[in-house]
């Protein structure tokens, strides 16, 4: 298919679109077209380029204006007049990395129009390149005087003062950024980096993994594996040596019987959130012991509820001996850890055995908790069926927030995955169960 050679067509948008509408415009193509997805065809990364092309246009206003105006944004002159005129040409200059030629017509640009935003900005990144920090916190403060919604601003100023050694303040920073553009990775990744020079290690993982999860939204895989290589080495390196009072009381908040504590009524709430939350604080050895103690509590409330549900319907005994159940559900348990390690070394993704016992835990407690108070509910029939569609819904939600933020599988494969994992760990279950009787 033919590349349309109008900026608005590429990217299918009006020429009055707004600059929210151009950036998801082009995140929604640039996923369908970008290289890392489309390593072998040429022609997606053609469209991919072309859509950056029209993207970089559109979303610079001096440049936006030039191509309404004229068509084009380059500047074909020998010899700039306008404000303008310097700024398209120091574009060109950086393009082409003559970086202290762009600077150049940058500075004039300046001097002719003080108050053009866009040419201190473009300065700053030429000055961050050419590794001049303080004149990128100039030119960051003065765009500050203009406008305090543009997050370029807040990155650069954070990149710049994190070379200069004040961390805490890039990470404010930072901050600023990711309040003006949520969805932004590089900015989630750089603060990360700044918490992890401090030894922030629970801010530094949280944020890593908000990166790698919207660098995998937009296509962007080089920067996914770059998170998540950061998230396995900092994990690595929290195997746990804790040498300040402070850092003993967060141990203590965040020891085995609090994460079990905040996991029952926090996971039970709001699965999707709370497990990648919760998984963020733990070490290696932590989510292990944390997947076991829930996979416990679940077996224990499924063997329990299993045992007494005969006697709420009526009968005087039960036929099925406890073990049964117990047997039965430690085998889904053991069968949904083996396929979750079996998926993620297929798929290639970073993981241990100790993120799949941690996931396959979470994932059988609200059945678990469904089968204990079973025996209580079956007396009213409508209440026993709404707690069974609950406990499925948070059993599948909780099984693909896993599979998605924590061992980092695409949105279509945890999809895809997510059912069949829970259907045949079921399906073990039960043969075990059937073998028994």
């Amino acid at each position: 298919m033919a590349i349309p050679d109008d900026y608005y067509a590429r990217l299918q948008v009006s020429p009055d679109a707004t600059q929210t509408e151009i950036k998801a415009a082009f995140r929604r193509l640039a996923r369908r077209y970008h290289p890392d997805l489309n390593p072998n065809d040429p022609r997606a990364l053609e469209k991919f380029r072309a859509l950056h092309e029209a993207y970089e246009v559109l979303t610079d206003q001096v440049r936006r204006q030039r191509y309404d105006c004229t068509g084009t944004t380059e500047y074909n002159g020998t010899r700039p007049q306008t404000a303008h005129d310097f700024y398209l040409r120091g574009i060109q200059q950086t393009l082409a990395r003559r970086y202290k030629a762009a600077l150049a017509d940058f500075d004039q640009a300046i001097e002719l129009q003080p108050n053009l935003a866009e040419a201190y900005l473009r300065r700053a990144q030429v000055r961050y390149i050419l590794e001049d920090d303080a004149g990128v916190l100039a030119d960051c403060q003065r765009l500050l005087q203009f406008s305090d919604t543009l997050p370029q601003t807040y990155y650069y100023l954070g990149l710049a003062r994190y070379r200069l050694g004040y961390t805490e303040s890039s990470i404010a920073a930072f901050t600023e950024a990711i309040v003006l553009e949520p969805d932004d990775p590089q900015a989630y990744f750089q603060r990360a980096v700044a918490y992890e020079d401090i030894q922030e290690w629970d801010e530094a993982t949280t944020d890593f993994q908000t990166a790698s999860m919207y660098y995998q939204a937009q296509g962007d895989l080089e920067g996914y594996h770059r998170s998540c290589d950061r998230i396995h080495a900092l994990r690595k390196q929290r195997r746990f040596k804790l040498s300040t009072p402070s850092r003993r009381i967060v141990a203590k908040r965040w020891g085995l019987l609090g994460q079990l504590n905040r996991l029952l009524f926090g996971l039970l709430s709001n699965p999707a959130e709370e497990l990648p939350a919760i998984y963020s604080h733990l070490n290696q050895r932590q989510a292990l012991r944390v997947g076991c103690l829930l996979a416990t509590l679940a077996l224990s409330s499924f063997t329990l509820g299993g045992y007494m549900l005969p006697f709420a319907s009526g009968a005087t005994s039960s036929n099925i001996a406890l073990g049964a159940f117990w047997l039965s559900g430690s085998a889904a348990f053991l069968s949904l850890i083996m396929m979750l390690a079996v998926s993620r070394l297929c798929l290639r993704r970073h993981g241990s055995w100790s993120d799949d016992t941690f996931i396959a835990g979470a994932t059988l407690l609200p059945m678990g908790i469904f089968i204990l108070i079973s025996p209580v509910a079956i007396g009213i029939p409508w209440l026993w069926l709404l707690l069974l569609c609950i406990a499925l819904h948070h059993t599948l939600l909780t099984l693909h927030s896993g599979c998605h933020q924590i061992q980092h599988y695409s949105v279509v494969a945890a999809t895809w995955l997510t059912p069949s994992l829970f259907f045949t760990c079921l399906s073990i279950g039960y043969l075990v169960w059937r073998i028994w009787i």
